[in-house]
């Protein structure tokens, strides 16, 4: 009877042995947590490499978040999309066309902040800076020199380069002084310059009157000094008559 017993028990060990060491691999698997499905391998790469795209960093400077160990993720027949439908940077939604399914996951940067495609949009629509027309010197001018036009000439300039007030008409500055040294390029400026004295005390002055199709020129003595624009008095010289003219150029004037 003992050595039947024994017999039995034997067989039984060799019919439960390989199945322990067909469990072993599996036994062992569980221990170290569930592996990760292809689907998943996919999704992960195709998160990271499209963030690292849109942040213009490496793959590697992207951190996933892991996804909840109950989901199931199911392979995509075709290439999956990704963008970003939130305000928050760290929330990237994967599509899959085919079959229908959508997947919201969670990442970040190792280092530096991530930029949401709002921001990435509003820098990329930033207007330039708008261009004026203004009066530059077109070459060295030194200081105290009555500008003409061989001077200066007109040239567009961006908003923030011409500072403050610049002219916008060469007619604005002709005959003007330069009070400080004028260098090529340079917009010039109001305080840059200042009516020249084109007419000298005792120098004779052509002085026009009248409008339109009259008009009458007469040289007559300049009574002071007078800059562009400011009106002096003027005499004549055989009648002693004394008029009033406006500086309008070298030794010219326009009668008031």
């Amino acid at each position: 009877m003992n050595t039947n017993l024994q017999l039995l028990c034997r067989q039984l060990l060799i019919f439960v042995m390989p199945l322990w060491l067909l469990a072993g691999p599996s036994v062992a698997q569980s221990n170290l947590g569930p592996a990760r499905s292809a689907p998943e391998i996919v999704l992960q790469d195709g998160v990271k490499r499209w963030v690292a795209d849109q942040q213009k960093v490496s793959p590697e400077a992207v951190d996933l978040l892991p996804f909840d160990p109950r989901l199931r993720i199911q392979a995509c027949d075709v290439a999956l999309q990704f963008d970003q439908p939130f305000s928050s940077p760290e929330t990237v939604r994967a599509r899959c066309p085919q079959p229908v399914w959508q997947l919201f996951a969670r990442v970040q940067l190792r280092q530096g902040r991530m930029n949401t495609p709002a921001s990435q949009a509003e820098a990329s629509q930033v207007p330039p800076p708008a261009r004026v027309p203004v009066v530059v010197a077109s070459t060295m001018v030194p200081r105290g020199t009555v500008l003409t036009e061989a001077h200066v000439r007109l040239a567009e300039v961006d908003t923030p380069g011409v500072g403050s007030p610049a002219f916008e008409k060469v007619a604005d500055v002709m005959h003007a002084e330069v009070l400080r040294d004028l260098r090529p390029g340079v917009p010039i400026r109001s305080q840059d310059v200042r009516p020249a004295l084109l007419v000298r005390r005792g120098q004779m002055v052509l002085l026009t009157v009248g409008q339109g199709g009259f008009m009458i020129s007469a040289r007559l003595e300049a009574m002071q000094d007078g800059r562009m624009g400011e009106q002096i008095q003027l005499r004549n010289r055989e009648s002693g008559r004394i008029m009033t003219g406006v500086v309008k150029g070298p030794n010219q004037a326009l009668g008031v």
